[in-house]
């Protein structure tokens, strides 16, 4: 509907002059925007701007409910951007292996030179000399046989070279390990050094890495026993146990322990009851902590560099590096528990930590035979019962170090190595590939991320890496073999001399520069040297048996100042019976 004035403009012009209509669902907006009414003072500028827009157009404006606009709410709500149309698959690709069939190993075994000359041997009668490629199907020439152009052992199918590797992916379906890979092919596949090629192919595999569980434990490596008392402290808090926490303090000579609630985990408190303990016992050589806020703080590190005191960290995450501390903890947690049982508190009293303190002390430590108090103070204090004298400390602990350090061996990592290390910030990777950067000791060592991020970690969080070998490769071709003289029965070990076991390098337990080769690659392939005349290279050396390495044993030789130290603590206790005799003789 043109207005009035309207009609008199021009044609091309016309609809500039018509009146448009406006229908919202707000009912504010008719006082707002009314052409017949003004615009409220209070009203915000933003929306004054909009009603002084409209002033130049001609418009009435009418409310209509939200049911009946539901074509222009309908508008409101359709996006800026066009969709994108999701493209309709029209073909699916498979990710499983290729099943492989009969005819199709058939085909591979006769494009196989090396299957092609066993198919002939098996058909028209074995040779008296093979080479040293034919050799593992010589050795089992009465149980094989050919059967629609395929060489089977037994129920098991000889799989070309060409076709292995895909055997083993057959065979690594689900990730299993290596053990039951080994039993799935040995109801169907064969081929010559099968088993290290199954090892080696797990080995490899990147998804089995990262989730595989920790490495078995390596060979515990003791701390020294220093000779002193408080030479080296272990240090560790205990709790929060029912609201109380503990510092721990462990004497590693002694087995001397102190324990001192505290109320605020931070370094200034620490370090003021460490100095509180020195003022009586003095200051240490070296501590050894975890790697807690309050002990890794640039205070503390500079509260150990004023005195002298050297500071030694855990590996993260391994806190059996830091045992006698941890070991300590789990038996004081223990005793609270049992005191609750009994006296149903729920906290530990000072007269609580001053009696197991004290029981503590008094009674003969597992590791070192005697008493801490007696190591720690040079006698023993008087309780209400009689001590049994224990046997020399130095002596009872290094047989039990001894022991533990025979009991596993625990891999040594050489530098620029590639290993796996323990992956502690993601729960779906376990593992992270790493290289070694330096040894640290004996269990400790320095990796660098493949980010270049570089950690610490214990020979415990630690696992050798390989890759597999591409392509797989057959056995090397040697010159001819006469297996004339071979029997099924004879022994096919290999003899070492004396001289080859001194000259060869040898893997050990503690700190060296040898490196042992990785055990978690083995050859797939490796080669076996025949002699022309297999029936002497087979001979035994004389006694019928072969020849070992041996080695003397390590005798334990204990010093004579430690002999003198302890004969002397004996002679002083003894002095010390004969001046009380009388005393307690007159008081009966």
């Amino acid at each position: 509907m043109m207005s009035k004035t309207g009609k008199n403009d021009l044609s091309t012009e016309a609809g500039k002059a018509s009146a448009a209509k406006g229908l919202p669902d707000h009912k504010p907006l008719l006082q707002i925007f009314s052409p017949d009414k003004g615009i409220s003072q209070t009203t915000a500028a933003r929306l004054q701007r909009y009603a002084l827009f409209l002033g130049a157009y001609s418009y009435r404006i009418q409310y209509r409910s939200h049911d009946d606009n539901a074509n222009a709410d309908a508008m409101s709500r359709l996006t800026e951007l066009p969709l994108q149309s999701t493209p309709s698959v029209k073909s699916c690709r498979y990710t499983t292996s290729h099943l492989l069939t009969s005819r199709e190993i058939a085909a591979h075994t006769v494009k196989d030179t090396l299957l092609t000359n066993v198919l002939t041997f098996i058909r028209d009668g074995w040779p008296a000399t093979v080479s040293q490629e034919h050799e593992p199907y010589y050795r089992k020439r009465m149980e094989l046989f050919v059967k629609d152009n395929c060489v089977l052992w037994g129920d098991r199918v000889v799989i070309p070279q060409t076709l292995q590797r895909h055997i083993l992916d057959l065979l690594h379906t689900g990730h299993p390990g290596t053990t039951r890979m080994k039993q799935k092919a040995r109801g169907y596949v064969w081929w010559p050094n099968i088993d290290a090629d199954i090892t080696a192919y797990v080995n490899a595999c990147v998804g089995c890495a990262q989730t595989a569980r920790d490495p078995p434990r390596g060979c515990i490596q003791p701390w020294t026993l220093p000779t002193v008392p408080w030479f080296r402290l272990h240090l560790d808090f205990a709790g929060p146990i029912s609201g109380q926490t503990f510092l721990i303090i462990i004497d590693a000579h002694s087995k001397w322990p102190e324990v001192i609630p505290v109320t605020q985990l931070t370094t200034k408190a620490t370090v003021a009851i460490l100095l509180h303990l020195f003022a009586s016992f003095g200051y240490p050589r070296e501590i050894v902590t975890d790697n807690g806020a309050q002990f890794t703080s640039q205070e503390f590190q500079s509260f150990v560099t004023v005195h002298n005191i050297k500071h030694k960290l855990t590996a993260p995450y391994h806190p059996a590096t830091n045992g006698q501390a941890e070991r300590f903890v789990q038996t004081f947690k223990n005793y609270f528990k049992a005191s609750v049982a009994v006296t149903s508190q729920r906290s530990i009293s000072p007269q609580q930590l001053d009696s197991f303190l004290f029981t503590y002390r008094t009674t003969p430590h597992a590791t070192t035979g005697t008493t801490p108090a007696e190591l720690m103070l040079g006698r023993q204090p008087w309780t209400a019962f009689d001590m049994l004298r224990p046997q020399t400390v130095h002596e009872h602990v290094l047989q039990s170090q001894e022991k533990m350090v025979k009991s596993k061996e625990s891999p040594v990592f050489a530098t620029h190595q590639e290993v796996w290390t323990r992956s502690y910030g993601s729960a779906n990777t376990r593992w992270l590939p790493a290289t070694v950067a330096e040894s640290l000791g004996p269990k400790m060592y320095r990796v660098r991320l493949e980010d270049g991020s570089i950690t610490r970690r214990h020979v415990d969080q630690l696992r050798s890496r390989s890759r597999v070998p591409e392509p797989l490769t057959s056995p090397t071709l040697r010159g001819p073999v006469s297996t004339s003289n071979v029997s099924e029965d004879i022994w096919n070990g290999v003899w070492v001399d004396s001289e080859t076991l001194d000259s060869s390098p040898v893997g050990i337990c503690d700190s060296g520069s040898e490196v042992p080769p990785d055990p978690s690659v083995p050859s797939l392939t490796p080669p076996v040297d025949l002699s022309s005349n297999p029936t002497a290279s087979n001979t035994p050396p004389a006694g019928g048996r072969p020849q070992r390495h041996r080695h003397p044993p390590d005798r334990l030789l204990l010093q004579e100042r430690i002999r003198d130290f302890h004969r002397s603590s004996r002679r002083a206790r003894k002095d010390v019976d004969d001046d009380l005799a009388p005393q307690f003789s007159s008081e009966d």
